[in-house]
């Protein structure tokens, strides 16, 4: 394998907890819902839309549009972020550069809007280690479907069993699965119950030991 493909929220930046933060105050703060985490569950690792259609199933019709509703997650995630920064995942910079030395192609692939994910990643000084960043914006199915790794793949110049995906949710992993890709489960406990139960490695942190780990997925051991 030759590319390594990121999901971001949960695995390059510890994002759910502060998304399920944001979202809380805004439900509460515009139409007085206490935003039940068991709810929230199922959108960890798919779109805005979902989101969007998953609160709506459950609390009416609180959003009717979601480009609104992502100009609100805008300004209450800037709010917070401007306030305490970005939640990058410890030693994740090490495990970028590692792989990158070692000649590795690094793509982001995330179901976050294209403007979330620049903003993360531009904030965190990591816009430098990817060759390719993807957002669920510009793919008609997201995940779970295989698109958004499936283009990504394209962009890198690459074949689907090129690739080793690293996602920390369920969604992710069923996309990469159906993309034709092997994935490695970032197993962070921040992210939920999730499972990805063909995952070909699964680890909690990003240490040198578990980057030598996906080294070895990725072909190197023996050279």
């Amino acid at each position: 394998m030759k590319a390594v493909i990121f999901d971001m929220d949960g695995v390059l930046i510890n994002t759910e907890p502060l998304h399920y933060r944001c979202w809380k105050e805004i439900l509460k703060e515009k139409n007085g819902i206490d935003l039940d985490y068991e709810v929230y569950l199922p959108c960890i690792g798919s779109t805005r839309g979902f989101f969007m259609d998953l609160i709506n199933e459950n609390y009416g019709p609180v959003f009717d549009d979601v480009d609104k509703m992502n100009a609100l997650m805008k300004e209450k995630k800037a709010q917070i972020t401007e306030a305490e920064g970005f939640p990058e995942m410890p030693g994740i910079k090490e495990a970028l550069k590692q792989l990158k030395d070692e000649g590795y192609l690094l793509a982001v692939a995330s179901s976050s809007p294209a403007y979330a994910i620049k903003d993360a990643l531009k904030s965190l000084d990591m816009e430098k280690y990817f060759t390719v960043v993807m957002s669920g914006d510009y793919v008609e199915h997201p995940k779970p479907a295989p698109d958004t790794f499936l283009v990504t793949a394209e962009k890198l110049g690459m074949e689907p069993e090129d690739c080793l995906v690293v996602e920390d949710s369920t969604n992710g992993g069923g996309a990469a699965r159906a993309a034709g890709m092997k994935c490695i489960w970032f197993h962070n406990p921040d992210s939920g119950r999730q499972d990805i139960p063909d995952a070909v490695l699964e680890f909690p942190a990003w240490t040198s030991e578990n980057v030598e780990k996906m080294l070895k997925i990725l072909g190197k051991e023996g050279e």
